[in-house]
């Protein structure tokens, strides 16, 4: 039998470790707005046909040479290390709308590998794009002139965005490697707390 002494050291020991262990609660950044658009299929997507998911969103444009494939490729990655849980969607908002359309999305997503039925890649009209990116998820949208006939050139936000199946942000994610393990972290957290409500 252990001593008085060592059975409190071992109690607070244990204390410990199950603190460490236990998530901290996710802070929430309100509510995405309303919004009906376009997925890549041509189907109709709302944020109250997102009901009860959890989402992973980030933000692209299909003429972009850089950072938009990088993310999206970047994703791809994260749904492979992520449970395959139907509550789970992924979802790319086209901050160039006004030449993003469904079959170029359609395309983008096949070229980068995005294809799963759970990955919406959504386009619509710009000032409906623009309300729910720039004031729902507070995310940049900043058209750059370019010469007649050049791809768009368009500035937006890099960070990805966790919602909870009741359309609430839960977090903002940067798209490098310790964002992405975080990202990874609170999307599972999400998944197994919208479990047990």
């Amino acid at each position: 039998m252990l001593p008085r002494a060592a059975t409190f050291c071992f109690g607070l020991l244990l204390l410990a470790i199950t603190a460490c262990t236990r998530d901290e609660p996710l802070p929430s950044f309100g509510a995405v707005p309303q919004f009906s658009l376009r997925d890549q299929t041509g189907a109709t997507v709302t944020r109250d046909s997102l009901t009860k998911k959890v989402w992973v969103v980030d933000f692209i444009f299909t003429s972009c040479p850089d950072v938009c494939p990088l993310l999206t490729e970047q994703l791809a990655g994260v749904k492979k290390r992520l449970p395959d849980d139907p509550r789970l969607v992924y979802v790319s908002f086209s901050v160039d709308p006004e030449h993003d359309t469904p079959e170029k999305l359609r395309e983008f997503a096949a070229h980068h590998g995005a294809t799963a039925a759970n990955w919406r890649f959504l386009t619509g009209g710009l000032d409906d794009v623009k309300r729910v990116v720039v004031q729902g998820f507070k995310q940049a949208i900043d058209a750059q002139p370019t010469a007649p006939n050049a791809p768009a050139n368009v500035l937006h936000g890099t960070h990805y965005v966790l919602v909870d199946g009741t359309g609430t942000i839960r977090g903002f994610f940067r798209s490098d490697s310790d964002g992405i393990r975080d990202l990874e972290h609170a999307t599972a957290q999400l998944l197994r707390q919208e479990t047990q409500s």
